[in-house]
């Protein structure tokens, strides 16, 4: 029995021996198992046995093998793979690895409270076990209660806090403290001429942040502020592609002056917004009161804007980033007017005759001049850096069209920043962009715009001359010749070209601690190039005059050189800042305007200097300096109690030597409360400051040469015939002075439940006064013009401005936040040199009417007019009230200002997916629609509104529309009748984006893939009866009348509309 076991022990051990005697010599590159399995049986004495479906899921194995063991071989090719071999005398099997029984381990109830570093409970913490789906979130007393695994680690997380990783090891009781993140009350803030912490701010200031800017995709940053800050209007003047936005900060303060605020762009005031790339935008910190604008003294009037790009971070490798989009845009709103055959019978009741009516078609305009738009934008970054030097690139391009015909932009950007540390004492940097705008636009507003024409054009006509298929068809009814709207598209061609570079250098030098030096050069040049050309053939205007053509050839440059020494120290409790700097600048610009006709019929030659009559060139060049110094103290005492104080001295040429300087302080100051001893038991307020501010800031914005006499061409007629000469055009004003606006400022900010709400509200008072007003003056004076520039009158603003941000709720999978913003603002003159001006002037049908009043006591935005009491049944016309002396009474019949505006953002995330819906709108302003002035007057043989179906025909009839009245306007008379409730509100942005999750982005070796659709001005809820109630046909393009501008918002005369657009978008970063 012994010797049979030793035997079978000596055959077993032999054949082990045989096994591992067997060697192999194998090199595969990206071989399958099947492949290595027959290289193994042809080498060796054993069969492989598989299943052939078992190893199809397999990855490939790339081995080189010299002499190696057949188990060598056999445990790296399965290395990684789901199979596993066993070896029986000759044969080898292989087959699956046997799958563990999964271990459960025993749960852990463990109790615990979450805390801020001063002890208050933080309430709504998520606690969540990390890597695992357990979650809890604590109560009122900043409790929770979790089960989890003995030796887990447990994520515990807080808004405006850092989150924190904390080890179980068995405990069941946890007392868990959260740091406070510097994103809260510790965020730094852009503020002029430096930074901030935001807890230590005392004027009345909104920041826009990357978040808020990357929820709503755009192409004009503007828009991005739009509703996105208390006391802060974004007017948008059309919806030409081209159009730009104006914003207005607590109201107007000025009547001829501009009321746009100023604008800096990484330190460096800029003068062109509408090629500002959104996508490199970091931050907008919005200045709004006196105490925070004074620093920018003469500039900071309206308010400042603060706009920071994107630059590179230390340490960071090259990220590279895309974002794309495709929008297709559409006319949210058509108006209703009469066909042909309504057409037809309105004519024969006013008595106009109409040609053959064999050739009428059925135009309707509005289907042939709107369009579905499509657009395009790319932007391209790449940011990075190292210890010491960072820099982010970026280029975008942009194609977009208007909802018009032959309305299109083109826009290209490129940008570079650039920072490097030199030494531990000197830093560097640039900021480097260049922009082309190309803009091909169709003129708009007024009778002779193309959304005017499209409402008026007869239908009985198509869009070309069915005799003369080469010219556009024109009116053939009274008054004649009127081009239909797709010849006002096409027709003249005109295409304007901008180039601008911007740039700057700065330097920063520390030279003992605390004290730094700081030099910023910049400079802006533009070159904008306005062609147009209206062919000698398609149009009647165009015929008559052979042909015509312009060219505008402007040039823009701008320098500035600031220079700023900043002392900071703390002495125990006490905290000093103090800024002392100068500051210089030059403005220019130069223009020629060429104008010509005489083409001899040709079309192929369209440049102005082959007209053969050539009009006498005009050339503008202005040219306009400043000069300030400024100052500023900061002094914080125990981060409880907050001083800010301003100076500014500026000069500017506008003004003659005895007023050239100008004087601009502020003092604005804080109160701390939640970090006073006695507050410490108030655990739910978690911030609480009070704070209040006065300030004074100027104005200078008007021609640079407006205190001079001027003289100017004009034309008179001497004995019966036309004499061109050179007249006075201005009276000169040596004693022209600043126009200045003081502000006081009270305001709260307040912090709940450790800031998972805060409030910030606000009320002003501003009154500005030496108002530069072009006021009238009797033609006996002998001047061209029949006003002159001078200081008179005083405007006051007054408003309240409450913001609310919440987050409602914070857990790992879903979160909601919201922010909310409402504001009113009371305006009125309190002085216009004891006058009354009439503005806003309008030409309906060949009458010229003022549509608005400045006077004392009134706001800004009065419309002025007749009282209308509606239509007499007996004779069909419009009634009025009559004053005593029996004459039709005119007055104030509205108010284009509204009562409050507001906006509301609420954003959901869950898991990958986010949804943002911003909506905005504007309560108890009223609109003047002049355009149906001109589409109900039936005066005269153009297209009428279809509301003219209702018009009075018989004695008797009861109805709002008069009787069609041929040549007499008093039935269209400005008045209560076309006064509209311009209320509104509206779904202007809906978002909808879905992330891919980092298991894909891990696979694609990218960062960020973000896909979202968006819609524009998705929904609009008004009453208004026009196309658009966002509108002032006096904030577009077409007008240069800034007094209108400012005193007549609101009235609606052939405005483009906003489109409703559809956005489909991709952010990808690598």
């Amino acid at each position: 029995m012994k010797l049979t076991i030793v035997l079978m022990l000596t055959i077993l051990l032999q054949a082990g021996a045989a096994t591992y005697a067997q060697k192999i010599t194998l090199n595969k590159k990206g071989a399958s198992l099947k492949e290595v399995f027959e290289a193994i049986q042809q080498q060796s004495n054993y069969t492989v046995v598989y299943d052939s479906k078992m190893i199809r899921a397999t990855k490939p194995v790339t081995v080189s093998f010299k002499d190696a063991s057949l188990e060598e071989v056999l445990d790296k090719c399965l290395l990684d793979q789901s199979l596993t071999y066993a070896i029986n005398l000759n044969t080898i099997v292989i087959r699956k690895k046997a799958e563990l029984p999964p271990v459960i381990e025993a749960l852990l109830k463990i109790t615990g409270k979450v805390t801020d570093s001063k002890g208050q409970p933080l309430i709504g913490a998520t606690i969540s076990i990390k890597n695992g789906k357990n979650i809890a979130v604590t109560d009122v007393n900043g409790a929770f209660t979790i089960s989890v695994p003995e030796n887990t680690i447990i994520r515990v997380s807080y808004i405006g806090f850092i989150a924190q990783d904390v080890a179980v090891d068995g405990k069941t009781e946890l007392s868990i403290v959260l740091k406070e993140a510097a994103g809260s009350l510790n965020e730094v803030v852009v503020v002029g001429y430096g930074t901030q912490r935001k807890q230590d701010l005392t004027g009345a200031v909104a920041v826009i942040g990357s978040k808020e800017l990357e929820d709503r995709p755009n192409t004009q940053f503007g828009y991005s502020i739009e509703g996105k800050a208390a006391g802060v209007q974004v007017i948008r003047p059309s919806g030409q592609p081209d159009a730009g936005f104006s914003i207005k900060i607590r109201g107007t303060s000025s009547i001829t002056s501009g009321t746009d605020p100023l604008y800096i762009v990484d330190d460096v005031p800029t003068y062109n917004t509408n090629e500002i790339n959104p996508a490199d935008i970091e931050t907008i910190t919005v200045l709004k009161d006196a105490s925070a604008a004074a620093i920018y003294g003469s500039s900071g009037a309206n308010g400042v804007v603060l706009i920071t790009t994107k630059h590179g971070a230390k340490n960071q490798k090259s990220r590279v980033s895309y974002n794309g989009s495709v929008t297709s845009s559409q006319v949210w709103k058509k108006l209703q007017v009469l066909n042909t055959p309504q057409f037809e019978s309105l004519m024969a009741e006013m008595g106009i005759s109409l040609p053959d009516p064999t050739n009428f078609t059925n135009t309707n305009w509005q289907n042939l001049v709107f369009r579905n738009a499509l657009s395009q934008s790319h932007n391209v970054s790449v940011s990075g850096g190292s210890d010491n030097t960072t820099y982010y690139i970026s280029g975008s391009y942009v194609k977009q069209e208007g909802i018009v015909i032959n309305n299109n932009v083109g826009r290209a950007t490129f940008k570079v920043n650039l920072d490097h540390k030199v030494s531990d004492l000197l830093k560097v940097g640039t900021n480097i962009s260049y922009d082309r705008w190309s803009d091909v636009s169709v003129p708009e507003g007024y009778s002779n715009g193309v959304i005017t024409r499209l409402i008026t054009a007869v239908p009985i006509i198509g869009v070309w001359n069915p005799l003369i298929p080469t010219q556009y068809a024109v009116s053939p009814v009274a008054p004649v010749d009127i081009e239909n709207p797709v010849s006002v598209a096409y027709q003249p061609q005109n295409l304007l070209v901008n180039h601008r570079f911007n740039g700057n250098a700065n330097a920063e030098l520390s030279i003992l601690p605390g004290l730094k030096l700081k030099s910023i050069f910049g400079l802006e040049h533009s070159n904008s190039i306005f062609t147009s050309f209206q062919n000698s053939i398609q149009t009647s205007y165009g015929r008559s005059m052979d042909g015509l053509a312009a060219e505008n050839d402007n040039n823009f440059d701008y320098w500035i050189s600031e220079n700023t020494l900043n002392y900071t120290k703390k002495i125990k409790d006490h905290s000093f800042a103090l800024l002392v700097g100068y500051v210089a600048s030059d403005e220019s610009n130069r223009s020629v305007y060429l104008a010509s006709h005489g083409f001899g019929g040709s079309t192929a030659i369209t440049t102005v200097t082959a007209g053969t009559v050539q009009s006498v060139p005009q050339v503008n060049i202005y040219d306009k300096t400043h000069e300030s110094f400024i100052g500023r103290l900061n002094y914080n005492y125990k981060d409880r109690y907050l001083l800010t104080s301003n100076l500014r001295a500026d000069a500017s040429s506008i003004f003659s030597s005895k007023n050239r300087w100008g004087y601009f302080p502020s003092f604005s100051v804080g109160w701390r409360v939640s970090n006073e001893d006695f507050f410490k038991n108030v655990t739910a307020v978690s911030d609480l400051k009070l704070r209040a501010g006065w300030g004074i800031v100027g104005n200078d914005a008007i021609a640079p040469y407006s205190r001079y006499g001027l003289i100017g061409l004009s034309t008179y007629v001497i004995g019966g015939s036309p004499v061109t000469a050179y007249v006075p055009s201005t009276l000169s004003n040596d004693n022209l002075k600043w126009e200045q606006t003081a502000q006081y400022n009270i305001g709260l900010d307040f912090g709940l439940l450790n800031n998972r709400v805060t409030i910030t509200t606000d009320y002003y008072d501003k009154k500005t006064t030496n108002l530069l007003l072009n006021a009238p003056i009797p033609a006996s004076v002998g001047v061209g013009g029949n006003t002159a520039i001078i200081n008179a009158g005083s405007i006051q603003n007054k408003g309240f401005e409450f913001q609310l941000t919440s987050k409602n709720i914070v857990n790992r999978d879903f979160t909601w936040s919201t922010d909310f913003n409402i504001y009113l603002n009371r305006g009125k003159v309190l002085d216009v040199v004891g006058q009354t001006l009439f503005t806003g002037n309008v030409n309906v049908a060949g009458n010229t009417y003022q549509t608005a009043l400045v006077k004392a006591g009134l706001p800004l935005g009065s419309f002025y007019g007749k009282y209308a009491l509606g239509v007499d049944p007996a004779t069909g016309n419009e009634k009025y009230l009559q004053n005593k002396a029996g004459s039709d009474s005119l007055g104030v019949i509205g108010n284009a200002n509204p009562k409050y505006a507001y906006g509301l953002t609420n954003s959901f995330t869950y898991k990958r997916f986010t949804l943002n819906i911003f909506l905005q709108g504007e309560q108890g302003n009223q609109i003047f629609n002049a355009t149906r002035m001109l589409t109900e007057s039936m005066t005269i043989g153009e297209n009428q509104s279809a509301a003219v179906l209702r018009r009075w025909k018989n004695p008797g009839d009861i109805t709002d529309i008069p009787k069609s009245s041929p040549n007499d306007p008093s039935n269209s008379y400005p008045s209560t009748r076309f006064i509209e409730n311009g209320s509104y509100l509206r779904v202007k942005s809906l978002t909808l984006g879905y992330s891919l999750p980092e298991s894909v982005l891990n696979k694609l070796k990218i960062s960020r893939f973000m896909l979202y659709i968006t819609a524009e001005n998705l929904l609009t809820f008004t009453k208004y009866s026009g196309f658009d109630p966002e509108t002032s046909v006096f904030n577009s393009s077409s007008n240069s009348d800034t007094a209108s501008k400012n005193t007549a918002p609101g009235v609606d005369y052939g405005n483009y509309p906003q489109s409703r657009d559809f956005i489909l978008g991709v952010n990808v970063t690598f």
